[in-house]
């Protein structure tokens, strides 16, 4: 009887550590936390210009991915217009700055698609201030997945993987 108590009080500790784990696995650890995470990647350190540049795509991937949480909704509220207000112009005005700093003039589709961005950036905030016209969510949700084209395409363009876990390196034979 006894032998049985302590293999069960084994399994639930045992299960108790495992839930523990596999629910702290779903927590962001900034990548500043995780030691010798570049050498993890197998990915040189950051020169000073690439870091300015990946901190101003940060900023524009915020903005991004705070109305593209809410592109599927059906309705918006004051608050919800004022964000996209806001991350229309935050991206365009960041978008400029990188086409004026970061400028590729030997590589045309690179300027293209950093111009059609800060477009769609504009039109975006241009929908948002007349947001009680007809069709404006329409358009709205439009604009999210144009922008979501623009770095899709320019992202392939000059072979930056977001997720690079996802695309392993062949090896050469």
């Amino acid at each position: 009887m006894y032998k049985f108590l302590v293999v069960l009080f084994i399994f639930s500790i045992i299960s108790f550590q495992y839930k523990i784990n596999v629910e702290a696995s779903d927590k962001y650890i900034p990548v500043e936390k995780i030691e010798g995470a570049d050498e993890l990647m197998g990915e040189e350190q950051p020169e000073k210009e690439k870091s300015e540049l990946a901190l101003m795509m940060q900023d524009i991937d915020d903005s991004y991915k705070a109305v593209e949480e809410m592109s599927g909704y059906y309705k918006y509220k004051k608050k919800q217009w004022r964000i996209i207000l806001e991350a229309g112009e935050n991206i365009a005005k960041i978008t400029k700055k990188v086409r004026i700093k970061f400028a590729k003039p030997d590589d045309f589709k690179y300027e293209e698609q950093m111009k059609i961005m800060q477009e769609e950036a504009k039109k975006m905030a241009e929908i948002a201030k007349d947001k009680d016209k007809d069709g404006s969510l329409e358009d709205q949700q439009w604009q999210v997945r144009r922008l979501r084209q623009t770095c899709a395409i320019c992202h392939k363009h000059l072979d930056i993987h977001i997720y690079p876990n996802l695309y392993e390196k062949k090896q050469k034979e």
